[in-house]
């Protein structure tokens, strides 16, 4: 796992260090440097064997000037990943000079970033069909398009006893429904369309009622590769995800928070970037509830300071989840508008 992050001269950041738990929450305003440090864990992924630089399948920044930091003197982008075996990755990119295209280079390429899972903010929504992955992946695909295709193919597939959170089954299919029922109160059942290139799928209300993708709320569509997902990952296994929250019931959100806890747990580490409150205060209710242990969590506030560069506050918590660091914009928009109405 990766126990330390430093990220120099990429867009805002002009230089961060990130100190790693197993679960990672980033949270932050608008055009903080949230996406930034996201991207560069999946930079490292996309370069790991070739050379490809700002512009892949999983990172486009465009060129060169346009991904440096404009308030650093250096002439490089440097991505360093320290991890818990001590060993380290770094990740160097430069313009050249004739070309003027960026120019990779790695050093200890022992560490390795196969094991990225990463599910953008730009999820599938309902379908009626889903397409089949022919890889040998089980990856759900970066936007969750393989999500279902993945769950019909491995339903059977018993899970390790860590990840078992129902023990009517240990099944990926009972444990992707327990959690399913849970956090939205519903199940998923797949279905492979014989002769075709695709499955399908509908889930089921508790009154036994079958419903099409289409006809129930979005929010099911842009969980169930979350579930998946995380839930056919590996130990040691990277896991990014942009806003888990999208299209949920704030209850919904707080339960995910307890799902992506549940995992991370279990010798998965978790990288979340999110906009919710509720799963900020759901951190807090876990740590008051001592169902978390503050020892497996960071939770960081990204800000831009007065020279538009990123500032990263590692937010700090007490007795029953009490902030000790408070900071101006994290997650207090409830109160500044609760103050308005009471005329404080």
């Amino acid at each position: 796992m990766i126990k330390r992050i430093f990220i120099n001269s990429l867009k805002s950041i002009k230089e961060l260090e990130f100190d790693c738990k197993n679960l990672n929450v980033i949270a932050g305003t608008n055009s903080s440097g949230k996406s930034t440090f996201i991207q560069s864990i999946l930079m490292a992924k996309q370069n790991e064997k070739h050379n490809i630089g700002l512009n892949g399948p999983l990172v486009n920044l465009g060129d060169f000037k346009d991904a440096k930091n404009f308030n650093s003197a250096s002439k490089e982008i440097e991505i360093m990943f320290e991890c818990s075996t001590n060993s380290k990755y770094e990740l160097v990119i430069t313009e050249d000079d004739i070309t003027k295209n960026d120019f990779v280079s790695r050093f200890d390429s022992e560490v390795e970033f196969n094991n990225v899972n990463y599910l953008s903010c730009d999820r599938i929504g309902a379908e009626d069909i889903y397409r089949k992955n022919y890889s040998d992946s089980m990856n759900v695909g970066i936007n969750g398009e393989f999500a279902i295709y993945s769950l019909e193919k491995n339903k059977d597939k018993p899970l390790p006893k860590s990840l078992i959170a129902d023990n009517t089954s240990y099944t990926l299919n009972a444990q992707v429904n327990y959690w399913l029922n849970y956090i939205l109160g519903a199940s998923i059942t797949t279905e492979d369309v014989v002769g075709t290139d695709f499955v399908k799928c509908f889930y089921v209300t508790p009154s036994g009622k079958a419903i099409r993708p289409k006809n129930i709320g979005a929010g099911f569509s842009y969980l169930i590769s979350i579930i998946v997902m995380c839930l056919l990952s590996n130990r040691n296994d990277i896991i990014v995800i942009e806003n888990p929250e999208i299209h949920l019931h704030p209850q919904a959100q707080s339960r995910v928070c307890e799902f992506l806890y549940f995992i991370a747990k279990n010798d998965r580490q978790l990288f979340i970037e999110t906009h919710s409150d509720h799963i900020f205060n759901g951190v807090r209710v876990g740590m008051a509830t001592e169902k978390m242990r503050a020892e497996d969590i960071s939770v960081n506030f990204f800000s831009i300071d007065d020279n538009n560069c990123t500032k990263n506050t590692v937010v700090e918590f007490g007795k029953r989840g009490r902030i000790l660091n408070y900071t101006d914009g994290l997650f207090d928009q409830f109160d500044i508008d609760l103050n308005r109405m009471l005329n404080i």
